[in-house]
């Protein structure tokens, strides 16, 4: 499609992102996006689609939640119970934008967390469920939070399932540009979601408890030149930043530790490490690619870290700490920080405390996106690119799926060979 002032029908399927991705109890492939003529248009969308065929082929989409006059409804993160067959979707409801409230007001995106389900494959769905609300210091409104989820719950050792979410300040609250403005990331436990069927009966809890989530200490890292560069990008000072750690990933370790990993301003993913199963974690550091080695290069964009089905892992980032491709800052956006799409293959050294005990290979490019804009000047967003990449394994084979310039979702496979190429052969330090 192109071409200025599409009809209705046509603009609101024009914006695709945030695609999740799971397998139903018999391997069908289900993947939920948000769809609509724009980021943050009125419109916005949650739809889904299934592949029998290992993504050759797709179905319709099928809409399963919309956005109303009220609430923004635009990013889910689905979940399949094991046994039941269960489809969950998380999702924020957002206060919307509108009927006169200017998108910078603090109110915009206030809301909650909520949840349907579909006991059908996804064909029909409950009605929405509220989460309860968790008080924690960067809260404006007592009873709304400003939050995002990017990645589906993840089943952790022992059958607990946690739920990765950022929380953040609206724009406005402290600073007019957000990209400055304070974000941590959390866990929200679901405890007994394996077990109980009657959705009013869920227990929810979240982790680490109390005041506030995981945050990337800036005061800690003044003298960084990622954070340098944002800050007088935005008018700043170093100082002036927030702590800042968003879309988190956890992954096990065999000795029961847990790993988050968060984009930051620091040039670096970072990290924290939990021994205790999400109550208590490390200060977030900059991740490495082994213990005493070259910290990895990546800006404020999605880096998921993922377990490979035999306890390898990968990483997935961007390889650019602001400064190449043209790239001023590490939110310069585009495909000068979100262009090309690397992934490297880790794996753990058992004992090693630093750097969460992972070591990982060399880095190679999984995909790369034209800087061309749309023929038309369609942009879904300010900042396009590819972006947040995904990670699964289906039938002993490898798989990542990502956003392209938020208009389109793709899907590649990694061959087991290059995998195995790019595995760290020393774990030692």
């Amino acid at each position: 499609m192109s071409g200025l002032g599409l009809p209705p029908e046509l603009a609101s399927i024009r914006k695709n992102e945030s695609s999740c991705l799971v397998l139903l109890r018999d391997g069908t492939w289900f993947v939920t996006w948000s769809q609509g003529s724009s980021e943050g248009a009125l419109d916005e969308k949650i739809v889904c689609a299934t592949s029998r065929d290992l993504g050759r082929t797709w179905s319709e989409p099928r809409i399963i939640v919309t956005s109303t006059a009220e609430w923004r409804r635009s990013y889910g993160c689905p979940f399949v119970v094991p046994g039941s067959g269960r489809i969950y979707l998380f999702l924020h409801e957002g206060r919307q934008h509108g009927h006169g409230l200017h998108r910078l007001d603090v109110a915009v995106d206030a809301g909650r967390f909520a949840f349907l389900f579909s006991d059908d494959d996804g064909v029909t769905w409950s009605e929405i469920f509220q989460l309860p609300m968790f008080d924690r210091d960067i809260l404006i409104f007592p009873d709304r939070f400003h939050a995002h989820l990017n990645h589906p719950p993840q089943l952790m050792p022992g059958g607990r399932v946690v739920l990765p979410f950022t929380q953040h300040m609206r724009n406005g609250a402290t600073r007019r540009f957000w990209q400055l403005c304070w974000s941590e990331s959390s866990l929200i436990e679901c405890e007994n979601l394996l077990t109980q069927r009657d959705p009013v009966k869920l227990r929810f809890s979240i982790l680490p408890p109390g005041t506030h989530g995981l945050r990337a200490d800036v005061l800690r890292h003044g003298d960084n030149s990622a954070v340098r560069r944002l800050a007088a990008a935005f008018g700043g000072r170093p100082v002036e930043l927030a702590a800042n750690a968003q879309e988190p990933t956890v992954v096990a370790l065999s000795d029961g530790r847990w790993v988050c990993v968060m984009r930051t301003y620091l040039g670096s993913p970072g990290f924290s490490v939990s021994e205790d199963e999400g109550c208590n974690w490390t200060p977030v550091e900059r991740l490495r690619y082994r213990p005493d080695g070259a910290f990895i290069d990546h800006p404020h964009t999605m880096c998921p870290l993922a377990k490979l089905p035999d306890g390898r892992f990968i990483l997935l980032f961007t390889n650019n700490d602001g400064t190449r491709n043209g790239a001023e800052h590490v939110w310069d956006g585009g495909n000068r920080t979100r262009s090309p799409q690397w992934f490297v293959i880790g794996r753990e050294v058992p004992g090693e405390p630093r750097n969460a005990g992972l070591v990982f290979g060399e880095p190679c490019i999984l995909c790369e996106a034209s800087d061309e804009e749309s023929p038309d000047g369609f942009r879904a967003s300010t900042c396009t690119g590819i972006s947040m990449p995904q990670y699964f394994s289906a039938a002993g084979r490898h798989f990542v799926q990502y956003g392209l310039k938020k208009e389109y979702i793709l899907l590649d496979e990694i061959p087991a060979d290059v995998i195995d190429a790019m595995t760290p052969a020393d774990p030692g330090c």
